[in-house]
């Protein structure tokens, strides 16, 4: 007897329920928590279902990466709409990456496990290739901001930098700083979240002041740069934030 067929919808539904009790499940046990077994033994579906689903951990941890990854996107398309000189749209995406971090520490630093090679050589072809068409996505507007400050000349890149190598200084600057302040910090803490923004704008600053990136910080007042920001793209994961202290 041929197993029972399921639509498209009925199989990305519970793809996402299953994605779903894998981070519940990471959020109470750890990245190193999270088997399949325990998985199976928290869903309404046999483990062949499971496993037809996703084919061993590192897979369903790939799966959860590009789920973070897809949803970074939809807040970087947002900051690609703010108008502004470039290295201005360039804060807000930034600005969107440490608010991303913040209101989905998980997806954040699951970013790190997912591209271990362990995991990216035992995940399945589907999940690889969806990772793969993320990150085009991902890096593709980042790339073509900086490109165009560079035919532009607000960036005068005195290292002749690549749009890559530039693209990740800021990436890593970002990264760095958010992984490294954000660690035991509290989220009730209003001046903690105080200090993350303004260190990650002051580390950035460093990075594209050294790129000749104009306005440079000494010339130009920055701050109600990210206020409209704040209020004009990314409003509402501000009030999340604000939602989560109440």
């Amino acid at each position: 007897m041929s197993p029972r067929q399921i639509d498209t919808q009925t199989r990305q539904d519970r793809e996402q329920e299953l994605l779903d009790a894998a981070m519940k499940l990471i959020s109470d046990q750890g990245v190193e928590g999270l088997t399949m077994d325990k998985l199976v033994g928290s869903v309404p579906y046999s483990k062949g279902t499971v496993y037809g689903h996703f084919s061993g951990k590192e897979d369903l941890l790939l799966g959860l990466c590009n789920r973070g990854m897809a949803l970074l996107i939809s807040m970087f398309k947002r900051a690609e709409l703010f108008e502004g000189a470039t290295r201005e749209r360039l804060l807000a995406w930034l600005f969107g990456y440490q608010l991303y971090a913040r209101l989905y520490p998980m997806f954040f630093m699951l970013v790190i496990t997912a591209k271990s090679p362990g995991v990216a050589e035992k995940a399945s072809e589907r999940q690889r290739e969806k990772h793969i068409q993320l990150q085009a996505a991902l890096s593709g507007g980042l790339l073509g901001l900086i490109q165009q400050a560079l035919e532009s000349g607000e960036c005068g890149n005195p290292l002749n930098m690549t749009a890559e190598q530039i693209a990740f200084a800021n990436w890593s600057a970002s990264f760095g700083s958010i992984s490294l302040l954000s660690k035991g910090a509290d989220k009730c803490n209003i001046r903690a979240e105080l200090m993350l923004e303004e260190s990650l704008l002051m580390n950035v600053s460093l990075v594209l002041d050294g790129l000749n990136w104009s306005p440079l910080s000494s010339e130009f007042d920055y701050n109600p740069v990210l206020e409209r920001i704040r209020r004009e793209i990314f409003a509402d994961e501000i009030e999340a934030l604000r939602a989560e202290k109440n």
